[in-house]
C-alpha cells in the first residue's frame, strides 16, 4: 500500500470505524461499517482487505467482545489511530482448523505469562501489522487461546510475504514465533 494511502486512511479515522468513540474510534454500527466497506470495495479490494482484516479479525473486534477493560484502554486507542493489526491462525498442513493447531504457548514457571513458538501462514496485514492476534495451544492443558502479540517483540519475524493474483497490494505473509515472551495480561478472554 502506498504510504500516502495508509496515512490518509489514518487521518480519516478509517482504522477505527468499529471502535467505540470512548477509545478514539468512530463508533460506527455494523451496518454503517458495511456500507462504507461496500463503497470502498467498488474501488479497490486490497484497501477493503486491509481495513476489514484489521477491524474484524484483527485486534479491535476480539477486544470489543472478550477483552478486559485494561486491554481495551491499552490497545483500542492505538488501533483507532492506525496501528494496523492482523490475525494469525492458519498453519501449514492444518489450514484454518483450530483443532489441529501446532503453535504452542508454554507457561512460564512464575505464572507471569507464556513462551510462544510456531509459524503462521497467510496472515492478512501480517507484513505491516504492529499488533497480532495469535491463536496457540497451551502445551500443558491443550486448550487453545488467543493472545495479543506485538510484532516488534524479540522472536517475532515475518519470514516472507505471500503474493496473490487478484489482491496485488495485500500485505499477507508467513510469520514465525520463536521463544516469544507473552505477558499474562495479553491473553484475550480465558484459556
Amino acid at each position: 500500500y502506498p504510504k500516502e494511502v495508509v496515512d490518509g486512511l489514518r487521518r480519516l479515522g478509517a482504522f477505527g470505524m468499529k471502535i467505540p468513540t470512548e477509545y478514539g474510534g468512530l463508533g460506527f454500527s455494523q451496518v454503517e461499517y458495511s456500507k462504507i466497506m461496500e463503497l470502498l470495495g467498488s474501488y479497490d479490494g486490497s484497501v477493503v482487505a486491509l481495513l476489514s482484516a484489521h477491524q474484524s479479525i484483527g485486534l479491535p473486534q476480539p477486544l470489543k467482545m472478550f477483552g478486559t477493560p485494561e486491554q481495551k484502554k491499552a490497545f483500542l486507542p492505538r488501533c483507532a489511530a492506525g496501528a494496523i493489526s492482523a490475525f494469525a491462525l492458519t498453519e501449514e498442513g492444518v489450514g484454518s482448523d483450530p483443532a489441529r493447531l501446532s503453535t504452542t504457548v508454554t507457561a512460564l514457571p512464575d505464572g507471569s505469562g507464556w513462551i510462544l513458538d510456531g509459524e503462521k501462514l497467510w496472515c492478512t496485514n501480517g507484513t505491516i501489522a504492529e499488533l497480532l492476534v495469535v491463536m496457540a495451544r497451551h502445551a500443558d492443558s491443550k486448550k487453545i487461546s488467543a493472545f495479543v502479540v506485538e510484532s516488534a517483540w524479540p522472536g517475532v519475524r515475518v519470514e516472507h510475504p505471500c503474493h496473490f493474483m487478484g489482491l496485488k497490494a495485500l500485505a499477507n505473509g508467513v510469520i514465525s514465533f520463536r521463544g516469544v515472551r507473552v505477558p499474562r495480561e495479553n491473553l484475550i478472554g480465558k484459556e
